[in-house]
């Protein structure tokens, strides 16, 4: 594992030095497999900060909290995409950006008889992908590529049920799958020196674990829980080089216990506001490693919106839902401090702050929906890390349904 982390590492403790570029990647602080956490949400739970566990009604639901399911009536399609653009920064450095798209979720979800509802979703953990660019000499001079992609994937099936007007249960039963591959290549200057090349691919098995979650509505007030369980997963890691392939056991991988606490409450008229707080329970023991440590993931979320007016004579402007919030995240990784060659000579964490807008439109029957976000923000610190970065995201999230479902299934 530790050959795993060494690449990002060299990022992570500002090595990069004399000619090099900068580094180049989706997260510049992604490590090993484990990679940049996403946040799942579509754009308009985005737009709020990603408060979305107190969120509720026909389509008003959230990937946090499988209760929020409970009020669909009918059959529903959605899917999000986000483009992304980046300004990666380091000391002596040239700026460098970055461009991006990423798909961090996909869902159906349809009425059933007896109240329930079941959905089926795609959802991304982790995003891994990086590419890293450095000089150096090893008898001879030499450019350093490394490039990896993957990540953790989670594919997830979701029952939820009203179980009185102002109380919902709901449970996630999630398969998480993916994999993560780094590509060394390296190039010499001197001729006749054949480039050389090595590989890492670490695959997760196909394990499974839970989610459950619960909501109290009472009138516009609503409350929201979800928990989620713990999944060891072994890493089964292949080393490839020219006319060479190791097979091995590469210890394990501990995904944590984790919740969520979500609060909606009205503050007048049409606008109402909410908050979350989520917490994955990372430490030392999820996996162990000279060249990183975890922590708690927290993010804090909070957020305001003013809902879609529908009363006659209301202008375009005013049927618009408009959206605003802010963010906190705090990443597990704790990576060595600039400067030092593992997390003995100190550690230093990724903190992220963004604020969030947004809007949406609904088509004229109601059967359809998109909803748009926008993310500024900023993480890392150059004076402890080496790099930092800034960054835009744009979410796009289509909703369509099918009306017939309602008419069919829960008369």
């Amino acid at each position: 594992m530790r050959r795993l982390l060494a690449a990002l590492a060299l990022l992570a403790a500002g090595s990069i030095a004399g000619p090099a570029a900068p580094a180049r990647a989706s997260s510049t602080f992604a490590i090993g497999g484990l990679g940049e956490p996403q946040l799942e949400e579509t754009a308009r739970i985005r737009a709020m900060g990603g408060a979305g566990a107190a969120e509720h009604g026909p389509r008003e639901i959230s990937y946090v909290n499988p209760a929020s399911l409970a009020d669909v009536d009918h059959f529903l399609l959605e899917g999000t995409v986000l483009p992304e653009y980046r300004r990666v920064s380091a000391p002596g450095l040239s700026t460098e950006t970055v461009r991006g798209t990423t798909f961090p979720s996909a869902r159906a979800i349809i009425a059933l008889p007896l109240r329930l509802v079941l959905g089926a979703s795609y959802v991304a953990g982790t995003d891994a992908t990086f590419h890293a660019e450095r000089a150096e000499s090893t008898g001879a001079l030499a450019r350093l590529q490394v490039d990896g992609t993957g990540g953790m994937n989670f594919l997830r099936v979701t029952l939820a049920r009203r179980i009185t007007p102002s109380f919902r249960l709901g449970a996630d039963y999630e398969v998480i799958a993916g994999s993560f591959r780094e590509s060394w290549l390296r190039t010499f200057s001197a001729a006749g020196l054949a480039p050389a090349r090595d590989s890492v691919v670490i695959r997760y098995p196909k394990k499974s674990r839970f989610r459950f979650g619960a909501q109290v509505v009472n009138r516009a007030w609503s409350a929201g829980a979800a928990f989620e369980t713990s999944q060891s997963l072994p890493l089964d890691l292949t080393r490839s080089t020219v006319g060479a392939q190791v097979v091995r056991d590469d210890g394990r991988l501990r995904l944590p216990t984790g919740f969520a606490l979500g609060l909606s409450a009205p503050v007048r008229g049409r606008i109402r506001a909410v908050a979350q707080y989520r917490r994955a329970n990372w430490g030392p023991s999820s996996l162990t490693s000279d060249l990183v440590t975890f922590r708690a993931q927290q993010r804090f979320s909070l957020g305001l919106e003013r809902r879609r007016g529908d009363d006659e004579g209301t202008s375009f402007k005013g049927r618009l839902p408009l959206r605003a919030g802010v963010y906190y995240l705090q990443w597990p990784d704790l990576l060595p401090v600039a400067g030092a060659a593992d997390i003995h000579g100190g550690t230093a964490g990724v903190n992220e702050v963004g604020v969030t807008l947004g809007a949406g439109i609904v088509t004229k029957d109601k059967g359809g929906s998109l909803d748009l976000s926008l993310e500024a923000g900023s993480r890392g610190n150059e004076s402890d890390l080496g790099l930092s970065e800034r960054f835009l995201r744009l979410g796009i999230s289509v909703l369509v349904s099918d009306e017939t479902w309602k008419g069919s299934l829960r008369r």
